[in-house]
Formats: structure tokens, sequence, C-alpha cells
């Protein structure tokens, strides 16, 4: 599956992306950081993309309600990616136009990535 939730413990959400990205798999992610912010925690999410392929061209991806109804309750999002997609995953994610503490990651710092995602205050 392209887009799944790997891991979860407690506020943090761990998803791997590879292959195409549909949108009926990313909504499906979705609703599952839907039901952590349901406790009242924010969430912290690490997006591990693998292997990536790019989008579904036949997906409408305009669709930002997701972004608009949950930003507030979304403390960081960690991705891991190669160079090669920094910059469309950074616009896909809308870095910089959002109020979420969004920061990319190199393939060799998933480490890191994690620790930063956990505890974004802290120097990585």
């Amino acid at each position: 599956m392209p887009c799944e939730i790997v891991e979860q413990d407690g506020s943090h959400i761990t998803l791997r992306i590879s292959g195409v990205l549909k949108k009926a798999e990313l909504a499906l992610a979705q609703k599952a950081a839907i039901e952590v912010m349901r406790s009242g925690k924010k969430v912290q999410l690490l997006l591990l993309v693998e292997d990536f392929k790019g989008w579904d061209k036949r997906d409408d991806w305009g669709d930002l309600s997701f972004q608009s109804r949950h930003d507030e309750q979304i403390e960081t999002i960690a991705i891991v990616c190669e160079e090669r997609w920094q910059e469309l995953v950074e616009l896909f994610v809308g870095k910089g136009q959002r109020p979420v503490n969004i920061r990319r990651f190199q393939p060799s710092q998933t480490a890191l990535a994690r620790a930063w995602s956990r505890h974004p205050g802290r120097k990585a």
C-alpha cells in the first residue's frame, strides 16, 4: 500500500508513503490522525517517503479541508525523503503556508527526524 500507518505511539504517527500516492489512501491515514486528535492531543507526524513515484494524476489534490480543519491540532510534520522530492513534497504539505512546524530530513537522518518530530523545541 503506498500510504500506510506503520507506527502509532500515543500522539505520534509514522506514515510510510511509497509508489504512487492515491487520495483515498491518504484519506485513510488522515482519518486515523483525526481519531488521535479527538482525545485533545496534538499530533506529531513522521512521513517516511520511500521509493516514491509521485501523486495519482487522476485525483483532485486541491481539497485542503483537512488542513483548514485540523492544522491547530498538528504540532509537527517531519518528512524523510530523497532530495529530488524535497520541493514537491514541501509544496504538497504546504510548508510555509501553514501554522504547523514542518521540517525535511535526508533518508540517512531518519532517527534525527523521529526525535525532532517528538521534541521540535530541541536542536536537531
